[in-house]
């Protein structure tokens, strides 16, 4: 087989309303992608059964839903014509390995129809999918256990994995995401519009406070706590107070007041218009971290090994674009160790265990966890480091296709002699 060259890797991350797309992997850097698709296709009205890249609003197909591949037929043409335009581009480019990073929901039949459609409909001669969580592991580094979830936006994915191999029959996927926290935000400032919501999600001034942050707000830690109805929102710009707010900021900003000391902050929606929010840009998160935090839980105690059950708690990975929100991922951390960390009071107080009889503190410390602990992202990814490691999936796709198809390593994918051996079914021998 002819060699493959970094620059020509094909790698593609599908989520439910965006894919991630790179092509060709630049002087040996590893770089976030800068190619965002919506995942949506439209079907031909004029050809039943046939897609268009383009069409009318009443005929789009989003061909994945909560991770579920619904419309394969769809999925299919929608990868293909991600090839097309990278071709059009590239005419002269004609040996391109392609990577396909999965979600755990999609069934065996769906990526079978996948690899049989990229070698007799988009003709490539080498493929490979590779799970969103054990390509999450990769990127973080040399761990071989943990636990990966993965927030999308209507799930989330929580899959365990030891010594490499994902623990299909103890991974949990469950119905809240990041649009559980839109929805919390509408019950608490029902006059934003949905674009709004999702923009004051994605702003700098929604955050989740720990608690010295709460003491220390404007609010004080009992006030952010009541579940007020009122709030305080307002279209500035039509208020007649613009140039006050704008002058306003600017003077916090000069005095470098956090959000948390604020009583109100705003940020600006869709139209322009600058909306003031008080202590809700502090809410709405609570709901979707307590429904994680008791799955994951759930997830582990699948793992009958307890050493590597262990391992699996002091290596907990994140992913998604909810993790973007400052303060989500400590608090996350906050609430596993109160809900389950084994004996936390003994180890939050060293002076209560000296009271311990001598047998107690043993015993606890053989159950699980006794630690629960985040994993760290290597330092050597400078270009991820500037803007998060939200899809860190992908980093992990990027040093996959590196090892494996630079190497030309064929246990790993798939190539056009073991497809013509073997059919779709030459997906099941690569090894991962």
């Amino acid at each position: 087989m002819a060699p493959f060259h970094e620059e020509h890797f094909l790698i593609i991350s599908p989520g439910s309303q965006i894919t991630l797309v790179q092509f060709g992997l630049h002087d040996g850097v590893f770089a976030p992608p800068v190619i965002e698709i919506p995942t949506k296709v439209y079907s031909n009205p004029d050809k039943p059964g046939t897609f268009l890249s383009k069409g009318e609003e009443s005929n789009v197909i989003y061909p994945i839903v909560k991770g579920s591949i619904q419309n394969i037929q769809a999925f299919n043409f929608f990868l293909k014509l991600i090839y097309k335009s990278i071709l059009s581009k590239h005419p002269q480019v004609n040996n391109i390995p392609f990577l396909l990073l999965s979600n755990s929901e999609w069934s065996r039949l769906d990526i079978e129809h996948i690899t049989q459609y990229v070698f007799e409909s988009m003709e490539l001669n080498a493929f490979t999918i590779i799970p969103n969580a054990l390509a999450t592991l990769y990127a973080h580094g040399s761990q071989p256990s943990a636990v990966v979830i993965d927030i999308g936006y209507e799930k989330t994915e929580i899959t365990p994995i030891v010594d490499y191999s994902v623990l299909n029959h103890a991974k949990k996927v469950i119905n809240f995401g990041g649009n559980d926290i839109n929805k919390s935000i509408s019950e608490n400032l029902n006059n934003l519009s949905p674009e709004q919501i999702e923009l004051l999600k994605k702003s700098s001034i929604f955050e989740v406070l720990n608690d010295e942050d709460k003491k220390n707000s404007f609010f004080g830690h009992d006030g952010l706590k009541k579940n007020d109805t009122e709030f305080d929102v307002a279209a500035i710009v039509t208020s007649g107070r613009t140039r006050e707010i704008l002058e306003e900021r600017e003077k916090n900003e000069n005095e470098q007041i956090s959000n948390a000391k604020l009583e109100n902050n705003s940020f600006l929606d869709q139209d322009g218009n600058d909306i003031s929010v008080g202590k809700e840009r502090f809410k709405g998160t609570e709901n979707l971290i307590s429904q994680i935090s008791k799955n994951v839980y759930q997830s582990l105690n699948k793992i009958i090994d307890l050493t590597k059950r262990q391992e699996a708690w002091d290596n907990i990975l994140v992913i998604g674009k909810t993790t973007k929100i400052k303060g989500f991922t400590d608090a996350l951390n906050a609430q596993l160790i109160e809900d389950h960390l084994v004996g936390k009071d003994i180890q939050e107080n060293p002076a209560q265990a000296a009271f311990q009889t001598t047998t107690a503190p043993s015993l606890v410390f053989n159950q699980v966890p006794n630690s629960i602990k985040f994993g760290k992202m290597p330092e050597y990814f400078p270009e991820w480091k500037k803007i998060g490691y939200s899809d860190a999936n992908f980093l992990g796709g990027q040093i996959i296709s590196k090892q494996i198809f630079i190497t030309n390593n064929e246990n790993f994918f798939v190539t056009r002699t073991s497809y013509n051996e073997k059919g779709p079914l030459a997906i099941w021998d690569t090894t991962f």
